[in-house]
């Protein structure tokens, strides 16, 4: 099992920050139901915990505040790969809940979090009662296998430097700093370029060659996890460049 999280203090659900219009436990909140009825506890995780294991009996959902959490997969040979960023304000362990599974992949924090978490059993009883409730986590799941789909058309089809480019734009929203103007983006990375290769299916070589490429046309400079893009719309249009 993973940790357990030091606990912490969150007085309202719904306004900790994090919160989007679908977040499947946020969504608790906005159908009328009173914090005590919840039942879900706070907990702050650090950099390099597990919050579960691949194989894990799902205990509960999860809905992160703050931070960054990556979803990982482990194949037969042993080689572990991100399959999802999870970013602040989206819900997680919600598929093995609603599919009374084990935990399909391993949760670790990558960006020290806070998260919210209800357990199996109080979720259970409340979507039994609350239809607003079932229907939020339908259309989040729903989404989600939309995105996934969108993912594999990416990986599957398209070649890498349109799926670095892809990522990059991607993670702006969170992890850009203050640039001098709009157009220029300022991102420090939350992933390592092993982490980058395996999120977008490809090997770390292969990732370092995309990367000088897109230094030599001008589009990024790389140095370490810092990485400055001079123009997101130059970048936006050698993504959707044709070939």
């Amino acid at each position: 099992m993973g940790i357990e999280g030091k606990p912490i203090a969150v007085t309202k659900c719904g306004t900790c920050g994090g919160g989007q219009e679908d977040a499947s436990l946020c969504g608790l909140a906005r159908s009328g139901l009173q914090t005590p009825e919840l039942q879900r506890t706070n907990k702050l995780y650090e950099i390099g915990q597990n919050i579960y294991f691949e194989g894990d009996a799902c205990e509960g959902v999860y809905c992160l505040k703050r931070g960054l959490v990556a979803i990982r997969k482990t194949d037969v040979n042993g080689n572990s790969a991100v399959v999802r960023l999870v970013q602040p304000g989206e819900a997680f362990g919600h598929r093995s809940f609603l599919a009374n599974e084990k935990h399909a992949g391993t949760a670790e924090v990558i960006l020290e979090c806070q998260l919210c978490f209800i357990p199996k059993s109080n979720l259970e009883h409340l979507m039994a009662n609350s239809p607003d409730v079932a229907i939020r986590f339908t259309r989040r799941v729903a989404k989600d296998l939309r995105e996934i789909e969108e993912l594999y058309l990416l990986t599957t089809t398209q070649p890498v430097r349109k799926r670095l480019v892809h990522l990059l734009l991607g993670l702006r929203t969170r992890y850009a700093g203050v640039a001098e103007d709009d157009d220029r983006i300022i991102l420090e990375l939350p992933l390592s370029r092993q982490e980058l290769a395996a999120a977008i299916g490809t090997r770390p070589e292969t990732i370092a060659r995309t990367i000088k490429k897109l230094e030599e046309d001008g589009l990024a400079l790389f140095k370490g996890r810092l990485v400055t893009i001079p123009s997101a719309n130059r970048l936006l249009e050698d993504m959707e460049a044709d070939g």
